[in-house]
């Protein structure tokens, strides 16, 4: 069994810098790759953020970051959470979320998202702090009324039963 290798290097900032020796990239297989006094760890592997067991970079503040391959990535929940209560929900770099908004605040702004484009099929894909809404589709911006329009369908000629009765509908005039 080898032992990875690395360059170590300290600025005059007290930041610590691990790299692989022979690419010269961040690299750090076995925690971060960059340490600053402020307490933000960073982590990479051949040169891009990297972590899959947690965030890939975690601030003073508390805030983190989850990167894999250098994208923003988490299946398990928000790749960003901010130090405000923020959540952004990434997956391979792109905002997206199929279970719910893709940006969350605590003020109640809400931004739904699928592969990077705005879309909610059954609502508004933003609601704002001030309730404001807006529809989209596919990254499309509909009006209310089109997105409300876009299931209806007629109702003319098509038949129902009932108590064994069959009846064929007819628009009314």
């Amino acid at each position: 069994m080898s032992k990875q290798v690395y360059r170590v290097e300290v600025n005059d900032g007290g930041t610590i810098m691990w790299y692989d020796p022979e690419t010269g990239k961040l690299h750090n297989e076995s925690g971060p790759a960059l340490v600053r006094l402020s307490g933000y760890k960073a982590y990479y592997i051949h040169g891009e953020l990297h972590n899959e067991s947690g965030p890939a970079i975690v601030w003073s503040n508390g805030e983190r970051e989850y990167w894999i391959h250098g994208a923003l990535h988490n299946e398990h929940g928000p790749a960003i959470v901010w130090s405000n209560g923020t959540k952004e929900y990434y997956i391979h770099g792109e905002l997206h979320n199929e279970s719910g908004p893709a940006i969350v605040n605590t003020l109640g702004y809400k931004a739904y998202y699928i592969h990077g484009e705005l879309h909610n099929e059954s609502g508004p894909a933003i609601v704002r702090s001030d309730g404001s809404k807006a529809y989209y589709l596919h990254g499309k911006e509909l009006t209310e009324s089109e997105f409300l329009a876009r299931n209806k369908t007629s109702c003319e000629e098509k038949t129902i039963v009932v108590d064994g009765h069959t009846y064929r509908l007819v628009k009314a005039e």
